[in-house]
Order: C-alpha cells, then structure tokens, then sequence
C-alpha cells in the first residue's frame, strides 16, 4: 500500500491528517525523532511532538527513551488488531445505548444520500434486507461491488433479476439480461446509473459516478419501486424481443400479481371485442 493509501485509510478510520502522515512517515523510516518526522511527513515542528504523543497514547506508536527521544510504528498488523478490538467494543456499546432508550426512530418515506462510497453502502443495504425479490439495473462495476451481497441473497432464495446493457460477469447469480455491449464505449455518452428495488416496496435510484456528487434516492415507498421494477422490466422486455428470448415467467415474477390481472383485462376486453364484432358481421 502506497503512502497515499496508508494516510487515507487512516483518516478514514479516525486518525486525523497529521497523525496519519506521520504513522505513514515512521512506517517509511524509524526510528526517527520527532524533527525527522515533521520534515518527512509536513508537519509544522511545534506540532510533531504533539502529534507523536497523541500517537503512543492510541497505540499507533511507540517513545524510546533518550535524547533526543525518538519514536517507531507500532506493526501494522497489531494496530489493526487493537483498531478492530476498540470498533467492536464501541459498536456494542452503541448497541446498548440504543437498546436502552427503547425508541425506533420513524423511516423517512424518502431520503438521499451522497458520494459514490454512501450509494454503495445504500445499494448493499436493500440486497442485504430483501426477503423475496430483487430487481437490480446497473453497469458491471457497481455490479461487482454489489455481487457478495446478491450471492447471500441468492443463498436465501431471493429471486434476483439483474440488467445491464453492458456485458455481466457470469459469475452474478439470478436471471442476467444483457445486450452484451463494451463498458468503455457506452461510457462515451451514457452516465452510470444504478437501479435496486427490494421486495417491490424499497428502492435505490442513484447516479454512480464514482464521485462525491453522485447521490441517490432511497425510497420506502411502494409506489416508486413499483415504477422503478416496470421500468427495469420495460428494458428487459425490448431487449427480449430483439433476441427472440421468452420473458414471461420472469415478468411473472416481477411484477407479480399486477401481470396477471393485466392479461386477464386484456383477454377479457378482446373476448367483448370479438363478440361485438361477430354481432355486426352480415349473416
């Protein structure tokens, strides 16, 4: 991992900048005085020590005594160990509060999120908690990241459709439909976006640019996933009948109950239609 990554997992971990470029600083070179560390990792001289104590009181770090004192990372290894050690025991801690409180906050019937990494989190979310059907519509990327998540779901039984005008990995469980194009080429002029709905009752609709203004909307309201699976059901259908494949039991399952009353109207409204027109025709 470069010292780019090694500052950046940091930070995101807790660590603030300066802490994390000089634990990335002592990784490269120790043991080193605190002077060595403030030129190595750009911190100003009346801060370093301040930052390298702040660092042995955490753990990220080890003082050894003399003059002038000088100061070693604490192995990577054994950091993550007592980072992961803390996280569990603040999680649980959360947990308890929480518990004790005794209240679930009301569910917004709609709310948003923003960065690519926050529409992510959401997407994996709704795969997590589906019970009975997912519909996914997306590119092979957010694809990938979502595919751990949509195997547990498959484990679970969840019927899973997946579309994708470009080419899926075969590995993706459930019912795939593809056009099969390159990923490259349709980025030329067609933007990631990416489609989940849950159970027909919850859904992601999100732009995933893979940038911090990506955002998405995550709806609890069966209306807009109603309307989010007929439109992925929409590409599935035009698709299918370019490639002459049979989509009706996957329709079935789709869209649910709403396909099977929709065929019955129309069996029903040709039924009159024939009729009237065999009282009209000359005898």
């Amino acid at each position: 991992m470069a010292e780019p990554d090694v500052v950046q997992a940091l930070v995101a971990l807790g660590f603030s900048l300066n802490e994390s470029r000089a634990y990335a600083a002592l990784l490269q070179e120790s043991p080193a005085t605190g002077y060595e560390v403030g030129v190595r990792a750009q911190i100003p001289r009346s801060a370093v020590y301040g930052v390298l104590r702040r660092l042995v009181k955490a753990g990220a770090a080890r003082s050894i005594a003399g003059s002038p004192e000088r100061f070693a990372p604490a192995p990577a290894d054994e950091l993550l160990v007592l980072l992961r050690k803390r996280f569990d025991t603040s999680a649980q801690t959360l947990d308890e509060a929480v518990k004790a409180i005794d209240a679930t906050p009301p569910i917004p019937d709609a709310f948003s999120v923003r960065g690519y990494a926050r529409v992510v989190e959401e997407a994996e979310r709704l795969v997590r908690g589906a019970e009975d059907r997912l519909v996914v519509s997306g590119w092979p990327r957010e694809l990938e990241q979502l595919s751990s998540e949509l195997k547990k779901a498959a484990k679970r039984k969840v019927y899973i459709v997946i579309f994708s005008h470009s080419a899926l990995p075969a590995t993706l469980p459930g019912e795939l439909f593809s056009y099969d194009l390159d990923e490259a080429s349709l980025e030329e002029f067609w933007k990631h976006r990416l489609v989940v709905v849950a159970d027909d009752t919850r859904s992601l609709i999100a732009a995933t640019e893979q940038g911090n203004d990506d955002n998405a909307v995550v709806s609890e309201t069966r209306a807009i996933a109603e309307i989010a699976t007929s439109q992925v059901a929409l590409d599935i259908t035009l698709l299918c009948q370019r490639t002459k494949r049979d989509v009706q039991h996957v329709m079935a399952r789709m869209l649910g109950a709403r396909v099977g009353r929709l065929d019955s109207l129309l069996s029903k409204k040709k039924a009159a239609a024939d009729a009237r027109a065999r009282t009209r025709a000359p005898t």
